[in-house]
């Protein structure tokens, strides 16, 4: 029993671990592209409509990092994955 549950704590990092990474990979994709549409000089109205909507999906997440709530990474979750659809939806703009 024990060691299963060490090996259950492994599994739980490595887990965590490959999950944050995934998840740092995909906002620092957004950030790229952020980037790049800020050095624009004519951005279109519906890029600055986009960044817009950007801002506030990010702005509107309420998490309480320090409770370590699996419902706040959700909403991390879903709004990175809001996130990388608009900028796949801009990008042939």
């Amino acid at each position: 029993m024990l060691t299963d549950l060490i090996s259950l704590r492994r599994t739980l990092r490595l887990t965590g671990r490959a999950y944050l990474s995934r998840l740092e990979a995909e906002i620092d994709e957004v950030t790229a592209w952020a980037s790049e549409r800020a050095k624009e000089r004519d951005l279109s109205k519906s890029r600055i409509r986009d960044l817009g909507d950007m801002i506030t999906l990010v702005r509107k997440i309420d998490a309480k990092p320090i409770k370590g709530r699996r419902r706040d990474l959700k909403k991390i979750d879903a709004t990175v994955g809001d996130l990388r659809e608009l900028i796949g939806n801009t990008s042939s703009r």
